[in-house]
């Protein structure tokens, strides 16, 4: 173990992060606390691996949990390295670490094994030419594997299969059992040997007796509810005691006492609670014991509440876990193995032949990518081989980021390559179990934690623990009420951990001291519709985002100053998108601009709907459902009544399609009908034709240009959205078809369980995350960020149980749970194995749920809001009287029961001192707590205003209806257009389109050809597919001018770390995609900066930059013609000036250019030059004469490319 270096005086970091830096020589875990600069942490070690240890870059594996982070990292270390290097030029290391670090491996795990793969591809049974799967591909594929393996078990007729498809399916369907058969495929993946884990599923099926495991579980859950039972008959006898006439009472309750203290011991058989429960009621003279404790009615109501509570607490252990004796309980299992044995069966056989279809399309998937790696890096008998070895040499340390979120493959991979044990080993690892949100994703917190407990308590044998626990990012009193909230929350039994003082937020930051209480509205719901009690949330949401903004200030650290609340500063928190609708109608009503990237309402949009039925008719017309909405549709406009007539002229129980055929040939049939209808379907069948020999994407567009689909919805309310959506659906056909998967029915299947599944793409945005706006997202989305103000809500929405009632329930660690159910007499209840599963699940659950809140909480520097909602005012006040241990924390079973954050949060927050509850109830206080709880009766109706003289009365709508319009029609459509000459002159055009236009005008091209080209296709956005591949010179261009457009203006120019921290900036602020440095040439800018130009803009009086503008192209163009009348729309110019500056009453504007010089044989860059300005005389002309019109004085123009050296152009127009 090597020694850590003296940390000096002025040095910026805590001595636990000195520590987490150099500490060296054995497994190190950081577990560091929320804004507790983590990050900054594990870069500096890595550089100080560099700088001090003279380590080289590609020696050290950094493993982190996205590529974002993995390029932020990896541009922060080069840059360290960069800047060493420039202050010892004659460092041989520093230069070698400049060429290295591009063979460095900071990555996720996920890349590090696909490179591991592709090294040692021929270790392993894999196409050397393989590439990975898409969403598309992986989904199609699985569900084909399914269909297949199913089909060849229904045709071998066994009874086991068929006992089992009765026992997991419906009366429609086997679905439930292709569901539950995806998930035990997810489940057995998550491990480093599936089919292992798969096989060892049926062992306690077989080999359960009384001495196993599950009963002593079973025993252990009685007992956490007895204790439960325990804590409420306490409770009540704490608040009879204080009562008057209540001799018999006491003696009954301490009679209580004595019994369940014996069961508790272990003195008295379970037997027991069943045989006495009905023997579990309080003495009735309650109206003597009324009149001698009038004024103490609430103590007395609530000692019989927690008597309710003693008494419901063991009817439930007797009627859930000890309804069977031991010998049925034991036989049920038994009866269940075979079915369990199937179900393994069949799971393996699906991977086997997942894993042939892949192959036969040379495709991996992202599980593979570790499954494949740790194939490589192991032998048959699971000791690491030979290669693993040759890694272990090769890496110094394996730096792990956000180690909570690793499972158990990834952790036999970092296994096999590490060095050492604990006590000697290479391993670093970072992370806040706290944090650990990601069980639905098998990330399993239970490695965090077992680690977390070894390297505590034996530090010498194992590992090292060092705690980061100050916060840096928020106000004392946020860390206080999350520390008080969590301290009588979470503990070991639920949430995995102790909430002790290691575990607790510490102040790090210097905010200046602000009284900012925890703020928690609590709304009284005035409705029973659940819609209707939602927009009353949402409306509510937006009255606390107008008082923030009205009433708030941030406080600015670096400036000690305080400015006013924006709308960027707050953030709207929720567990999910579920109420994101309302919330963006509430925000839209109040004017207040808001942003979502939600994941829901794509497939529900009228738009979509209609192209996803255009597709499903297309393919299979013989779905009445479809096919009578595609009528209906804008599309055809076949109406009600003449649907209604097609059916009935043909058999019921025939398609409609069919319907449609015998209607045509029908001696009754309407003509002018049947014309549209033969029409109708001479279309369907074109495009059946069609669909065969083009791609999904073609037929679409196809579609959207034959019917107009984009203008009309564009035309529509919200007709931006709407095409956006179209859009997106048509990227998303392109995505597909990039896919070894073709066809429309393959299309739709993929779509169709997309929407199975719940998952959904969301709606295309047209507000931007960089935008002055009120964000919402979900807490997982938030993880990492920080905001001044959160409003944390929708926390009354119930936990997600669905799972925990299903006939099977699976866990990691312990395997699957399945349901007794007979066959003959379709009876179905839990088994032993069902009963632990619920419990262990339930209460992993609930610690996932807190940890969640916990994430939330965390995220607010200024102050936190929470808005949740109530059935009534009894609802709030049941809350407070949740029963706890020693007053120090909630009773276990009421917190793996709680039904929401709101009711766990709630429960805590009412036990502080300050809310009136007598002292049997509250928790002992930390005396820096700080909550305000305010019950509020609300109506969804109010603040809904609407200007009655806008709206049409029906008096109106009828003189209008009934009124003689003909001439008036008549004059209408025969109107004649007296301007045709300008129709095809565009209304607006852009100055770069013009510089087109006059380049091919040049050329003798007719440019209406030409712009209906351009205009045509750039309305197509970048496929998505295309965002992980390399940018296009036009796309880093935008990056370049996005920099410019925020460069700070210094005498001394900018250097390229200057820069570096400059871009930093931006994409914090969301103004930069996080790789923007993976293509920004800061060089180039840094050069510009050391430029005269650059100097004269230093030296301006004013400098304006992105200068957007809109003339008339006659007013600044003389070849346009002047002959426009009075009323009639003139075309217009638009553009932007990236730089406008003035000195001394001179104006003069600049155009920065990131084109490529390409010097030809024969040519010089001066003469590069030459052509460049050429090529941009129009554009520099129409800016000029523009700026020269709005200001009536000269105007000079400098064109700056950046590809031009030291030179540096600057030619005036």
């Amino acid at each position: 173990m090597t020694s850590i270096p003296e940390k000096p005086i002025d040095a910026q970091w805590t001595m636990d992060q000195w520590n987490a830096i150099y500490s060296e020589g054995q497994d190190i875990l950081v577990a560091a606390a929320a804004g507790s600069g983590k990050t900054a942490v594990l870069v500096e070690r890595i550089i100080q691996k560099i700088m001090r240890n003279k380590e080289d870059v590609n020696k050290l594996l950094v493993v982190t949990f996205t590529n974002a982070s993995a390029r932020e990292m990896k541009a922060r270390v080069n840059h360290a390295i960069q800047q060493e290097s420039i202050k010892h030029p004659e460092d041989e290391h520093l230069k070698s670490q400049r060429i290295k670090i591009h063979q460095a491996q900071i990555s996720t795990l996920h890349s590090f094994c696909l490179s591991l793969i592709k090294s040692h591809y021929d270790e392993i049974d894999i196409d050397p030419n393989f590439r990975t799967a898409n969403e598309v591909e992986g989904v199609v594929l699985l569900e084909q594997a399914i269909d297949d393996i199913l089909e060849s078990y229904y045709d071998k007729n066994d009874q086991t299969f068929l006992d089992l498809v009765e026992h997991l399916s419906n009366d429609r369907s086997d679905e439930p059992l292709r569901v539950i058969l995806k998930r035990m495929y997810q489940f057995s993946i998550a491990h480093a040997n599936p089919i292992e884990w798969l096989e060892k599923l049926n062992q306690p099926y077989i080999e359960i007796d009384e001495g196993h495991l599950y009963f002593k579980m079973l025993d252990e859950m009685i007992r956490t509810k007895l204790n439960s039972a325990n804590n409420a008959l306490y409770q009540s006898i704490d608040c009879y005691q204080n009562l008057i006439d209540v001799e018999k009472h006491m003696d009954y309750l301490e009679g209580e006492r004595i019994w369940i203290s014996q069961l508790i011991a272990g003195e008295k058989s379970y037997d027991a609670i069943g045989h006495d429960i009905s023997s579990k009621k309080l003495p009735t003279n309650t109206t003597k014991i009324s009149k001698a404790n009038e004024g103490d009615e609430q103590l007395l109501k609530l000692g019989k509440t927690y008597h309710t509570k003693y008494t419901e607490s063991l009817k439930d252990i007797n009627d859930n876990y000890l309804s069977r004796d031991k010998e049925n309980l034991i036989k049920d299992m038994h009866q269940m193995s075979p079915r369990v044995q199937m179900l393994s069966e069949i799971t393996r056989d699906i991977i086997h032949y997942f894993k042939k279809l892949k192959q036969d399309k040379r495709i991996i998937d992202f599980s593979d990518y570790e499954h494949l790696a740790l194939e490589v890096l192991t032998n048959d008998d699971g000791t690491p081989s030979e290669i693993a070895l040759q890694y272990r040499e090769h890496f110094n340390e394996i730096l792990v980021d956000e180690y909570q979120d690793t499972n158990r493959v990834q952790e036999a991979i970092i296994g096999c390559i590490k060095r050492g044990n604990e006590s000697n080993g290479n391993l670093f690892m970072v992370g806040d179990v706290k944090q650990s949100i990601y069980k639905f994703r098998q990330a399993e917190p239970e490695l965090f934690i077992e680690k977390y407990k070894r390297f505590n308590l034996n530090p010498d044998t194992s590992g090292k623990v060092i705690d980061l626990s100050k916060n840096f990012r928020s106000r004392r009193e946020v860390l206080d009420n999350t520390n008080y909230i969590f301290s009588h929350m979470m503990d070991e039994k639920v949430g995995e951990i102790e909430y002790n003082d290691e575990a607790k937020l510490y102040y790090g930051a210097d905010y200046d001291e602000l009284n900012t209480p925890f703020e928690m509205d609590i709304l009284v719901e005035d409705s029973y519709d659940e819609e209707d009690n939602n927009i009353l949330e949402a409306k509510h949401i937006v009255k606390k985002a107008q008082y923030i903004l009205d009433n708030k200030e941030v406080y600015d650290r670096k400036t000690k100053t305080y400015r006013p609340a924006t709308y960027k500063d707050i953030v709207i928190l929720e567990r999910s998108y579920g109420n994101a609708p309302n919330l963006q109608q509430a925000f839209k009503d109040a004017n207040i601009p808001f942003y979502v990237e939600s994941k829901k309402g794509y497939f529900e949009q009228n738009e979509i709907r209609l192209m996803l039925s255009f597709l499903r008719v297309i393919d299979n017309p013989l779905q009445d459902k479809y096919l009578v909405g595609l009528m209906r549709s804008i599309a055809f406009q076949f109406q009600e009544d003449e649907l209604a007539e097609i059916r009935n002229k043909a058999p019921r129980e025939i398609y409609y399609l069919d319907s449609i055929h015998q209607y045509v040939e029908h001696s009754e049939a309407d003509m002018v009908l049947v014309e549209k209808l033969n029409l109708f379907l001479r279309q369907l069948e074109h495009y059946q034709t069609y669909s065969k020999s083009v791609p999904v994407w073609k037929l679409l567009d196809k579609i959207y240009n034959d019917y107009y689909i984009i203008a009309y919805f564009s035309s529509l309310t919200g007709g931006v959205q709407r095409r956006q959506n179209l859009y997106g659906l048509l990227n998303k056909a392109v995505q597909f078809e990039a896919s070894s998967l073709r066809g429309i029915f393959q299309f739709i299947r993929f779509i169709d369980e997309l929407i199975e599944r719940g998952q959904d793409f969301g709606q295309e945005s047209v507000i931007g995350p960089n935008d002055d706006v009120v964000r919402m997202m979900t807490i997982h989305s938030s993880k990492g960020l920080e905001f001044p103000f959160v409003i944390y809500s929708g926390i009354t929405r119930n936990f997600n149980r669905a799972d925990l009632t299903k006939h099977i329930i699976l866990n990691n660690n312990y395997g699957m749970a399945l349901s007794y159910f007979d066959v003959d007499q379709k009876i179905s209840y839990p088994t032993i194995a069902s009963t632990i599963f619920k419990n262990i699940n339930e209460t992993e659950m609930i610690s996932e749920e807190m940890r969640l809140i916990y994430v939330a909480l965390t995220r607010a520097k200024e102050s936190i809001y929470l808005v949740g909602r109530v059935k009534n005012d009894k609802a709030v006040e049941e809350m407070g009287l949740v029963q706890a241990d020693n007053h120090e924390i909630l009773d276990a079973d009421f917190r793996v029961s709680a039904k929401s954050p709101l009711a766990l949060m709630m429960a805590v927050m009412a036990k502080s001192n300050k809310h009136g509850l007598s002292h049997a109830m509250l928790f002992q206080s930390n005396q820096n707590e700080s909550f305000n709880i305010n019950i509020l009766h609300e109506d969804a109706e109010e603040d809904i205003e609407e200007d009655e003289s806008e709206k049409p009365t029906i008096e109106a709508l009828m003189k209008y209806k009934t009124s003689n319009n003909k001439e008036k029609i008549l004059r209408q459509i025969s109107y004649e257009y007296p301007n045709k000459s300008r129709l095809n002159l565009a209304a607006k055009q852009s100055v770069s389109e013009i510089k087109r236009q006059r380049e091919t005008e040049d050329a003798g091209t007719d440019y209406q050809i030409v712009r209906q080209y351009q205009v045509g296709t750039k309305a197509y956005d970048r496929p998505k597919f295309l965002s992980n591949q390399k940018r296009q010179s036009a796309e880093i261009g935008t990056l370049m001018h996005a920099v410019m457009q925020h460069l700070p203006l210094e005498k001394d120019g900018l250097n390229e770390e200057q820069l570096i921290q400059l871009v930093h900036s931006l994409i914090d602020k969301d103004i930069l995609p996080t790789d923007a440095l993976d293509d920004l040439q800061l060089d180039l800018i840094a050069q510009f900066t050391k430029s005269d130009l650059y100097t004269d803009l230093v030296n301006a009086d004013k400098v304006l930059r992105e200068v957007p503008f809109v003339v008339g192209q006659d007013d600044i163009d003389p070849s346009v013609s002047h002959d426009f009348k009075e009323d009639e729309n003139k075309p217009i110019i638009q553009g932007m000036i990236d730089c406008i500056f003035i000195k001394d009453e001179k104006v003069s504007f600049i155009d920065y250019k990131t084109d490529a010089f390409i010097v030809r044989r024969g040519k010089t860059m001066d003469d590069v030059a030459e052509e460049m300005m050429k090529k941009y005389e129009v554009q520099m002309e129409y800016y000029k004469n523009t700026l020269e019109t709005i200001l009536q004085r000269p105007v000079e123009g400098y064109l700056y490319f950046f590809q031009y050296g030291t030179k540096h152009i600057k030619e005036k127009y």
